[in-house]
């Protein structure tokens, strides 16, 4: 038996027919088969018109598929493919996947038995540690560390880029690949620090608002982008020492930190990054074509276009 096969034994509600659920619905036979011949011309007619490309875009915008997996696809298959992975798996959640199989096809996962991962939150542990492995000596110059030991690393992000590398495997905002301006936004305004567990992954971020302009602010927030009390972070007491130090004693935000030169660079970055890819998807009119544009604007212009009139099921 295949390791397919034996998953669909081993789990029975998985194995899902859209028949047997008409069936169950409506209850007889001839009117089951009447609504499935309703769905099938239902779906054919949009497989012809804009739902096909709205649905393709989502699936490569979104959640980052290969178009080269899709374009063989009909309608229906890529509308199951978008409930598995918005409803039944989730947004931040196939994002995990998706950087975890990363990770571990690069051979950069500890935990290698991906029969013991049960929760989200476990892949999260392990694509942060994995991470710290392959931080390179440049974006070590983009923090500034407040204690390294064997087994706590304590920081202030002082680039995007250095955010969303050590903050990988959290939730934080400031450190998402896609929305650079929140980690901007919070290091203009005041002091952030990441507090990192080299041994479990685990991470706790701390933020002290400095502008006056906004409501005083001291917040914790866990690896999953919970705020929570400094109590319960359940930090050992010289790391906790360093969070009470900060917040009391410096006066200056994580972009003041900076000097012109390094701001300047960062703003090129930031308007860099917000201007990066364009992706869009185009169906001709009177042909079911789907043209897939993507363009980085930069040093690299990249306009590729594919047709899938001709290769569609």
């Amino acid at each position: 038996m295949g390791k397919i096969d034996e998953l669909k034994k081993q789990n029975p509600n998985f194995n899902i027919n859209i028949i047997d659920i008409i069936n169950d619905i409506y209850g007889k036979s001839k009117y089951t088969e009447m609504v499935v011949n309703l769905i099938k011309n239902k779906y054919n007619k949009r497989n012809n018109d804009n739902n096909y490309s709205d649905i393709y875009r989502e699936l490569v915008r979104e959640f980052k598929l290969n178009p080269d997996k899709l374009i063989t696809k009909n309608y229906f298959d890529l509308v199951n493919m978008v409930r598995v992975l918005s409803e039944y798996i989730g947004y931040n959640e196939s994002k995990t996947i998706e950087k975890f199989i990363e990770l571990n096809d690069r051979n950069l996962i500890a935990q290698n038995d991906l029969t013991s991962y049960k929760t989200f939150e476990e892949l999260e542990l392990q694509i942060s540690l994995s991470d710290l492995k392959t931080v390179d000596k440049e974006l070590e110059k983009q923090v500034l560390k407040l204690l390294e030991t064997d087994e706590w690393l304590v920081l202030k992000p002082l680039s995007y880029q250095a955010s969303v590398k050590y903050g990988s495997g959290t939730k934080w905002c400031t450190s998402s690949k896609n929305e650079s301006e929140y980690y901007f936004r919070y290091s203009k305004r005041g002091i952030l620090i990441y507090y990192i567990n080299k041994k479990t992954g685990d991470k706790v971020a701390g933020f002290k608002n400095l502008d006056l302009s906004y409501d005083k602010e001291t917040s914790f927030w866990t690896i999953i982008d919970l705020r929570t009390d400094s109590i319960d972070c359940d930090l050992p007491e010289d790391v906790m020492n360093i969070f009470k130090e900060e917040f009391k004693n410096t006066k200056k935000t994580n972009w003041e930190l900076l000097s012109d030169d390094e701001r300047n660079k960062q703003l090129i970055q930031q308007e860099s990054l917000n201007n990066k890819y364009n992706v869009d998807i185009h169906p001709t009119e009177g042909h079911p074509t789907a043209e897939l544009r993507v363009t980085r604007r930069g040093d690299i212009v990249l306009d590729e276009e594919i047709d899938v009139s001709d290769r569609r099921a």
